[in-house]
């Protein structure tokens, strides 16, 4: 699904949205929700959604989330990796901390460890992890699977207390599991 979301032609990338997919990419709410069935391109979007964000908001951190360490590492991390490292070229994952490193306007990265300053990163957690959605203030988030019982509230207000200063944006995107939170 993820290679026939967009497509490279003279040196451009042009997204190939389903009719879900643009509604959300077009919607300006603040909180953006993807309600779908399986293998419906939920997880490949996101990180596309987040790129524009961060051109939108520039420098900072960024979440991705999603509700268990197996989806976080099966779906989401080769998703965001593809994107931010392999298509755009402006991300560069940093294992031990969980992060991706986004270089700045130039295509710098100008980290040399993972805990060197860095123009931007995404912060890239489960909700499974405990705790692992405090302590950053982000700009936006792409909550992957958050219907999931694994993604409970608190996993929720977590991510809101840490948009809160910046009022940042969410994309949710998940399959209806039960009728949630």
């Amino acid at each position: 699904m993820a290679s026939e979301l967009y497509r490279i032609e003279n040196g451009k990338i042009n997204l190939s949205l389903h009719p879900g997919q643009a509604q959300a990419w077009r919607s300006e709410a603040r909180f953006v929700a993807i309600i779908a069935g399986t293998q419906s391109g939920k997880t490949s979007f996101l990180p596309w959604w987040l790129w524009r964000e961060i051109g939108r908001r520039g420098s900072g951190d960024y979440i991705a989330a999603t509700a268990s360490y197996d989806l976080f590492k099966l779906k989401m991390l080769p998703a965001i990796r593809e994107v931010f490292e392999h298509v755009l070229r402006r991300g560069r994952y940093w294992a031990s901390d969980r992060i991706v490193e986004l270089s700045d306007e130039e295509g710098r990265f100008r980290a040399r460890a993972a805990s060197d300053p860095m123009w931007g990163r995404i912060i890239l957690r489960s909700a499974a992890a405990g705790g692992g959605l405090e302590s950053a203030t982000a700009k936006a988030a792409v909550l992957d699977e958050a219907g999931q019982d694994e993604f409970g509230v608190e996993d929720w207000e977590a991510v809101l207390r840490r948009l809160s200063l910046s009022q940042g944006r969410v994309l949710l995107g998940t399959t209806p599991y039960n009728m949630g939170w």
